[in-house]
């Protein structure tokens, strides 16, 4: 008979036994896997902080990467509440004393009033155009207007669809085109508060309407309809003694390099302006720059190094991407810049940056700011990309990654041009322009077609009071001005013609005529002179124009200014350490870097001891499955051994005994 209960049979208990024997099967390689799990995670942790040390370090690069911030000037207002200012690298260093006197102020007219907004105010055209008017509020005497030719025209018609004052206001205001449009509720009536959104005297409003149901918006030499409720007027400031005026409350280019903004007017009072090197946030980054490397070193030196006292070693002790890694940015912080290596500044040393015995950088500020004193364009070539041209109509745009470093020649052998329209010597026959006779032509900019253009009927008292008209009213054109394309209109007095000239430069720079009516002020249907784009050689090899910027081979990028060729000097061109140093950390941090795929292999790994685990069950369970079924075995004969005991002790107990037989 089978025993199936364990023990049953003899009595032992089997479970706790096999239980044992299991647990002593399994032990080691429990331990070992456990071990190597946990050496594993460690690991992955150390990369973890390794990987946020480089991180830190590498947002400390940016600082560094702009070479504008090296030749930058600090301008420092006296009072900000006034004035304040900024100077660019090309200032001059000086101290100026300014008054403010008179702040800008946009042209702004209001209409008479109306029951409410959605009152019927008439049908036409109301054009409205932009300059210099000379009107006397006291008097409400017109006295004349001047047109600024570089602000565009603007028609705004209204039909049975839109003529209600609120139509007029969208209208306006829909056409984004220099004037903004409300309606204002006084308490009494509904009024149209028409405003320049420019300041200045130059960009007041002339109004003028073709039907005298909309009489009431004009404001022109012929009638003043509208009410001046604030007139343009530029901003006046004195620097040193010397007024100087500005259509807006920003000065940009009355003192070199330096643009100064007044933020109320206080005549009387004088304001100190000081322009002067600021080197402070330079100092700053490197500064940064030098802490965080030092924390990056700090971090490294606890993950590798060995403790001898303790005899304890860190976690990542020879570990080949860490110490490769580390090796790569002291080899770039200790080097040479490329293009530099005959300046006087050439090394992150020579500029106080320098490596102490335990690893760190120290910083000595003070011969950094001597540096940028004598030469920040240098300095800036230590740590960022940079290209130096020597002549000032050239500028540098841009290199590639395998722009090689060096001096590079610049040759023009032609200059980038603009696309020009130029009439017939004689061509303007009469100032004078009749709706419907010369007033209307089509024009192409750049290879962009214009809507019908119509010119103010009248008789012009000057040939360039006309080409002011004239441009205004190609650059109010919504589809060119929709797509950037502006030109330039001149009056050429001696050969009497004008010449109308594209915003752009090279080859796709063009101006045509595509249609006008008989006699249009000399604007017959033709096509101008192309613009070309710059061509020459950088370094002696040809190369590639477009426009005004020129591209060479090797993916050094100029910007020639216009009109310029000839030997225009050379660029030097450099590459600094931060480039150099981000690309090393880009390739340890990167997606694809070695930390990366260092630990996706720890992780790897990671998983495999899981599916060792699995295995290690397997194998667990069929030993104890084996020695249960040995142990089963043992038990059931054991079991029939004891049974057979007591059988047989039975039989012997139930013989005769043999002393009763002797007897």
């Amino acid at each position: 008979m089978a025993i199936t209960s364990l023990g049953l049979g003899s009595g032992l208990d089997i479970r706790s036994i096999v239980d044992g024997l299991v647990a002593a099967e399994r032990g080691p390689q429990d331990a070992l896997l456990a071990r190597q799990e946990t050496d594993l995670q460690t690991k992955i942790s150390s990369f973890g902080t390794f990987k946020g040390a480089l991180s830190d370090f590498r947002s400390s690069l940016a600082g560094l990467r702009q070479d504008s911030r090296f030749g930058a000037l600090a301008a420092t207002s006296s009072d900000t509440g006034v004035l304040t200012a900024s100077a660019s690298p090309n200032a001059d260093p000086g101290q100026f004393s300014i008054e403010a006197k008179q702040q800008a102020q946009a042209h702004s007219l209001a209409s008479g009033g109306f029951s409410d907004a959605g009152a019927v105010v008439g049908t036409g055209t109301l054009t409205i155009k932009f300059g210099a008017t000379d009107f006397d509020p006291v008097t409400g005497a017109y006295n004349g207007f001047t047109q600024n030719p570089d602000q565009g025209t603007l028609s705004v018609t209204l039909d049975t669809t839109n003529n209600t004052l609120a139509g007029l206001r969208d209208a306006i205001n829909k056409a984004d085109a220099g004037v903004n449009a409300s309606i204002i509720n006084d308490g009494s009536a509904f009024r149209l508060v028409l405003t320049s959104t420019k300041t200045g005297k130059d960009n007041s409003l002339q109004i003028s309407v073709d039907d005298p149901s909309l009489a009431q918006f004009e404001f022109d030499a012929a009638a003043t309809n509208l009410t001046q409720t604030q007139v343009a007027q530029d901003a006046i400031a004195s620097i040193n003694g010397l007024d100087v005026t500005s259509s807006s409350n920003t000065f940009a280019d009355t003192i070199k390099g330096v643009s100064f903004d007044l933020q109320k007017a206080e005549p009387g009072k004088l304001v100190s302006l000081n322009i002067a090197a600021s080197t402070g946030s330079v100092v700053d980054s490197v500064q940064k720059f030098v802490d965080s490397f030092n924390a990056l070193n700090t971090t490294i030196k606890s993950l590798s190094a060995f403790d001898a006292g303790t005899k304890t070693a860190g976690i990542l002790l020879g570990d080949a991407t860490l110490r490769t890694g580390a090796n790569q940015i002291r080899s770039v912080l200790g080097g040479i810049v490329g293009g530099l290596e005959n300046a006087s500044v050439r090394t992150l040393n020579d500029l106080g940056v320098s490596t102490q015995a335990d690893g760190t950088l120290k910083f000595d500020s003070g011969k950094l700011t001597a540096a940028l004193a004598k030469d920040p364009g240098n300095v800036a070539a230590v740590f960022a990309v940079l290209g130096r041209p020597d002549n000032a109509g050239v500028k540098f745009l841009s290199a590639e990654d395998t722009t090689r470093t060096g001096n590079f020649a610049v040759n023009v052998t032609q200059a980038a041009s603009q696309g020009v329209l130029t009439g017939a010597n004689g061509s303007v026959g009469s100032l004078t322009v009749a709706a419907g006779v010369n007033d209307t032509f089509k024009i192409s900019v750049d290879g962009i077609s214009s809507a019908n253009i119509t010119l103010t009927a009248k008789t012009y008292a000057s040939g360039d009071e006309l080409a002011a008209e004239i441009q205004s009213r190609i650059n109010g054109d919504a589809s060119l001005k929709n797509a950037g394309a502006k030109v330039q209109v001149a009056f050429d007095a001696v050969n009497n013609k004008f010449a109308i000239t594209s915003a752009k430069f090279g080859a796709d720079s063009a101006v045509e005529i595509t249609q006008a009516t008989a006699g249009t002020v000399g604007l017959a249907v033709g096509a101008g002179t192309t613009g070309t784009d710059v061509a020459g050689t950088i370094g002696g090899a040809v190369a590639q124009g477009d426009g005004q910027n020129l591209t060479a081979g090797n993916g050094l990028k100029l910007f020639i200014d216009g009109g310029l060729s000839g030997d225009l000097g050379s660029v030097k061109f450099s590459r600094g350490l931060m480039e150099k140093l981000d690309k090393v950390l880009g390739g340890l941090l990167d997606s694809n870097g070695s930390l990366t795929a260092k630990t996706n292999g720890l992780q790897k790994s990671l998983s495999e001891i899981d599916d060792k685990r699995k295995v290690l069950d397997t194998r667990i369970n069929q030993f104890q499955a084996r020695i249960l079924k040995q142990f089963n075995a043992m038990d059931a004969l054991l079991g029939q051994l004891q049974a057979t005991g007591g059988f047989l002790t039975q039989q012997l107990a139930a013989l005769p005994n043999n002393n009763d037989s002797k007897q």
